[in-house]
């Protein structure tokens, strides 16, 4: 993650601004869509559909700890519940296994 941070400002067409380039030219298409199916608020259901995929991918690169997952995303993890709960995302921390070999106590 961090060839995210540094590259690409330069116009060297790497890091940032190839994510920016990949993202500009996508926005017409999304557009074109959300106005062809009529959706009144383009600019909501726009945000959404980065929003959505964004939100998933980081909780489940933190094990779905909310926490780091807003911490990574500079969001409150209130805010981050919040957005999840409008987007319909499920914002519940993978439960873990027990490890193996590891002793519990007796009753």
């Amino acid at each position: 993650m961090a060839a995210i941070g540094g590259g690409g400002r330069d116009g060297n067409g790497t890091g940032i601004g190839v994510l920016a380039r990949a993202v500009a030219d996508a926005v017409p298409g999304i557009v074109e869509q959300l106005c062809a199916a009529d959706t009144p608020r383009v600019h909501r259901e726009a945000l959404a559909l980065l929003e959505r995929p964004l939100l998933a991918h980081v909780l489940a690169l933190t094990g779905g700890n909310q926490l780091r997952a807003a911490r990574l995303l500079g969001l409150n993890r209130n805010t981050l519940r919040k957005r999840c709960r409008e987007l319909s995302l499920p914002a519940t921390r993978v439960v873990r296994r027990p490890r193996v070999g590891v002793a519990t106590p007796a009753d």
